[in-house]
């Protein structure tokens, strides 16, 4: 079964008090396609899904699927971009097994596995923002 994973990712980051909002490491929250902000509105990140071959998760029904996401996380300097980006990464490493809402997407998140940075990437963000990191991880979903 194929879900509406990067929506369900985003509705997840953006329902995280720790992360998301005035103060916090991704206070621009995160979208699914890039945006044209200043560097004063914050960190943020834009997610998209990865080609991948289907996983077959044997212990689990047909209602599973793995999204592998790649979050790129835009900041106006390498300080706050890095810092959004470990954040988000650390916040990604909390999924070890106890099934979490992704948000008001309708899908929970079983786990998350094979976390990738973050890693500096070297190019402009759309919106005028100088750094970017980005940080991947496979996504086990479920709709609830």
């Amino acid at each position: 079964m194929s879900i509406a994973a990067e929506a369900a990712w985003a509705a997840w980051v953006n329902a995280q008090p720790a992360l998301v909002g005035d103060g916090n490491p991704l206070a621009g929250g995160a979208f699914l396609a890039a945006q044209v902000r200043s560097p004063a509105f914050g960190a943020y990140a834009v997610g998209a899904r990865q080609s991948q071959p289907l996983p077959a998760v044997v212990a689990e029904s047909g209602e599973v699927d793995v999204a592998r996401i790649s979050a790129v996380i835009y900041g106006g300097t390498v300080d706050s971009a890095e810092a959004a980006a470990t954040a988000y990464a650390n916040t990604v490493l909390g999924l070890t097994g106890a099934p979490v809402l992704m948000g008001d997407s309708g899908v929970r998140c079983l786990a998350s596995d094979n976390l990738s940075g973050p890693m500096f990437v070297e190019q402009p963000g759309a919106g005028g923002e100088e750094f970017t990191f980005e940080v991947a991880a496979d996504f086990v979903m479920a709709v609830q």
